[in-house]
């Protein structure tokens, strides 16, 4: 290193502590290569007071300093490597943390390229609230009219909007987020990519007004979530934790709560290890 480095207080340390290290080594290096002045006593005593003066005052130096160099070399190597060895740990760690956002950076750009056209999701949520008009009625379901179906699929997408929204805020702090996310033939409502880690967070949402014979119906959704955490760590080769937030109104929440507590029990422990589920009333969103 040819000269301290100022744009960053952890390289200057390291930069110091290098100096501070060589400086005795110099010196002792300097010491053993200078040549002693070499002079019969004939010769010393036709000088001239001053010389004489000079002679004796380099000498009195030389000695002062070989005296004393144990104590500098000692003391000024300790605080080089106290600085050296600082600066190298602290400038390690933030070089850790500007690696960890150079790669979420790069992952958010590759959730760029992913993210669903319009069209898609709009058949997306066309599709999830057909499954949740089958999952209501135990026989086939009525026909209903183009605009109460057009009225519900906004309401569902308002609903997965207002998820968003309240989990982003939520989750600020240690994750940024990008919304329908297609990973090959599965999708994601939002991923949540981390700050602090390679672990980041799939979020999927359900709107579920009436939570009747959800066994089957949960079943399927953590499965298919888990499978699209698998293949987003092949895709953007970064692990993953799963978040299933199924809304409800306020007077279905309590057994919905209820039911999803019951049939987790049954689930494969490699899910459950990476799952949470929220149960959320609409009206608190």
């Amino acid at each position: 290193m040819d000269k301290l480095q100022y744009d960053s207080l952890y390289k200057f340390l390291v930069s110091l502590g290098i100096i501070l290290i060589a400086l005795p080594i110099a010196a002792l290096v300097y010491l053993l290569n200078s040549e002693p002045i070499l002079i019969s006593q004939s010769d010393f005593d036709a000088l001239s007071e001053y010389s004489q003066q000079m002679i004796g005052h380099r000498d009195s130096i030389t000695t002062y300093f070989i005296d004393i160099f144990p104590w500098f070399g000692g003391i000024f190597i300790c605080l080089g490597v106290l600085f050296l060895g600082y600066g190298i740990y602290k400038w390690t760690s933030v070089q850790k943390n500007l690696d960890k956002k150079l790669d979420a950076e790069a992952t958010m750009q590759t959730l760029s390229l992913m993210e669903m056209s319009a069209k898609e999701v709009e058949a997306k949520v066309e599709e999830e609230v057909s499954e949740e008009t089958s999952a209501e009625t135990v026989d086939e379901p009525p026909p209903i009219s183009e605009d109460t179906h057009l009225c519900q699929i906004n309401r569902y997408k308002e609903i997965e909007d207002l998820c968003y929204n309240y989990f982003t805020a939520k989750y600020s702090r240690n994750y940024t987020f990008k919304q329908n996310i297609r990973m090959g033939k599965y999708h994601c409502d939002f991923i949540g990519v981390s700050k602090k880690d390679n672990i980041d967070l799939l979020v999927e949402v359900k709107y579920w007004k009436s939570p009747v014979s959800i066994s089957g119906r949960l079943k399927e959704v953590l499965y298919r979530l888990f499978d699209a955490g698998v293949n987003y760590e092949t895709i953007a080769h970064r692990n993953f934790t799963l978040l299933v937030v199924i809304v409800t109104t306020k007077e279905q929440l309590p057994r919905l709560e209820g039911l999803v507590e019951t049939h987790m029990k049954h689930f494969d422990n490699r899910i459950l290890n990476k799952l949470d589920v929220k149960c959320i009333a609409e009206e608190a969103l």
